[in-house]
């Protein structure tokens, strides 16, 4: 009888633990959905755009700061090649090549590594691209189209900003600017937002593809550029990896802001430094005061009906 008051009673109990167990799975449960219930709806993906890889061309993610400088010498010697096989003399000639290496020159001294030294790239409109004392680089190229700057994050590169010159969309609306790259990327996840934490809320476009996510960003309000952003996914899906560290360099005082808000500007002429503007927020573009032929002057070479209605990335 006491074996069976025994064994009823071993029953009783796996029976209640068994209940007990169940009771707190399905309550870990209610709280689990109740947790995805309160969590924001996941936005639409960006679409895909076969045309994404055909426009990076030769360029790909990976590449070391040296190969890239290779990829531009060899893109620069093949830009004079034709006037130098036309060259009437050996002076011509030496003029050629020293504007070719002049060029080769610019390219290679672009070079910047993100240390914690202030740079003029702090308060511009790449800050946000960028972190410092996290390995990251970054190298400008300059066309007639364009200011090109290409980003690396352990000596490898992982981001091309395109800033367009305002000759390239010669007055364009963005919603006309959008619907030329629609017409090479296909449609687009159109946003009204912030790009980064903490950021003003902007107009942009998204695309991606296998490897690389791309954004087209109205800038034009402040900046007056419009601008497209490839970036490599793997990388992006790292990044919280990759920047461990989150501090960013105190802001220094700049030249060009300390002479307008000093006593130094009174007496000079209000037309001195017609782009003061680009010059404060960290980057010259279309520089007023530039002398002829100038690299920071980019003016197209196209005639007044070659905006970005025709095509806003040619060149690429």
């Amino acid at each position: 009888m006491k074996r069976v008051l025994q064994s009823v009673l071993l029953s009783s109990l796996v029976a209640l633990a068994f209940t007990l167990s169940n009771v707190a799975t399905m309550a870990d449960a209610q709280r689990r959905h109740r947790g995805r219930a309160r969590e924001p709806a996941r936005p639409t993906q960006a679409p895909n755009s076969d045309a994404i890889a055909p426009a990076l061309g030769d360029i790909h993610w990976g590449m070391t700061k040296d190969e890239v400088l290779r990829y531009f010498t060899k893109q620069v010697r093949e830009e004079f090649h034709p006037a130098l096989t036309k060259a009437p003399g050996a002076i011509e000639e030496d003029q050629i090549r020293h504007q070719m290496s002049e060029k080769i020159l610019r390219i290679r001294d672009s070079y910047i590594q993100f240390h914690g030294q202030t740079t003029g790239y702090d308060s511009g409109f790449l800050r946000p691209e960028f972190t410092h004392n996290n390995g990251e680089s970054m190298l400008r190229v300059q066309t007639d189209q364009s200011d090109d700057y290409y980003f690396f994050i352990r000596g490898r590169l992982w981001k091309w900003y395109r800033a367009f010159n305002s000759t390239v969309f010669g007055g364009a609306t963005f919603d006309q600017f959008a619907a030329a790259l629609q017409g090479r990327f296909g449609p687009a996840w159109e946003r009204n937002e912030p790009t980064h934490e903490g950021g003003e809320r902007v107009h942009w476009l998204e695309w991606q593809d296998d490897a690389t996510h791309l954004r087209a960003v109205d800038n034009n309000s402040f900046y007056g550029f419009y601008c497209l952003v490839f970036e490599s996914k793997e990388t992006l899906e790292r990044l919280a990896e990759l920047r461990p560290n989150r501090s960013r360099p105190e802001a220094h005082g700049h030249s060009l802001v300390d002479a307008v808000t000093s006593g130094e500007g009174d007496t000079a002429s209000p037309d001195t430094n017609p782009d003061i503007i680009d010059r404060i927020t960290g980057h010259i573009r279309n520089r007023q005061d530039a002398p002829e032929g100038d690299g920071d002057n980019h003016q197209s070479h196209g005639g007044s009906g070659d905006t970005v209605g025709n095509d806003p990335l040619r060149g690429l």
